[in-house]
């Protein structure tokens, strides 16, 4: 079977969170496309926790100017 999905690059733009629940947790963040099109991201806490986990890894690997101002201890 064939995957026909397109690639959509976004950027996050520091928008918020838009919360609809609070519990259960429940929010929408934004992201914005090359073609100006709105892509809204569902989040739950767990997919939340796997994104700022990521996140983190990413941040990790920054060096230099690039290397991170926060970590997961001070998030805690």
């Amino acid at each position: 079977m064939e995957d026909n999905r397109a690639t959509v690059t976004a950027e996050f733009m520091d928008n918020d969170i838009d919360v609809v629940s609070n519990d259960p947790l429940i929010g929408t963040l934004e992201l914005i496309s090359e073609q100006d099109e709105v892509i809204e991201v569902s989040l739950d806490r767990e997919r939340a926790e796997a994104l700022l986990s990521a996140l983190l890894q990413f941040l990790a690997q920054g060096e230099g100017d690039d290397t991170p101002r926060i970590t997961a201890s001070t998030l805690q």
